[in-house]
């Protein structure tokens, strides 16, 4: 798992994340205060696009699109709730990781036994 450290408090921003295989993808997030959320407004993969999307705690967000892209995202939080204040990223309370494709193979095992 690679933690997502570039994610500050501003309520929209995008940023380009860099993959194990030199490949990359490009994620937009937007944090609304009317639902104490941050949400994925666009992830682009290639030619995949993915949209609209709370970030929750999860081992892996993106597990639905498991056979599409190689890659996943975490989500874990230490004050025992969602990431649901605009400072959660920086203060460290909530934290977003790239998972390699190995990593999601294994979490998919796991969920199997």
């Amino acid at each position: 798992m690679n933690l997502i450290n570039q994610i500050t408090n501003n309520s929209r921003q995008r940023q380009t994340i860099p993959l194990e295989d030199g490949s990359f993808f490009e994620i937009s997030l937007y944090f609304i205060p009317m639902q104490f959320g941050w949400f994925i407004e666009e992830l682009i993969y290639g030619k995949l696009t993915i949209k609209s999307i709370r970030v929750c705690n999860s081992p892996n967000i993106l597990a639905q699109f498991k056979n599409k892209i190689p890659f996943g995202i975490a989500c874990f939080s230490s004050e025992n709730r969602e990431p649901s204040q605009q400072n959660d990223f920086i203060s460290g309370a909530s934290n977003l990781y790239v998972l390699s494709a190995a990593e999601v193979l294994e979490y998919e095992e796991f969920l199997s036994e």
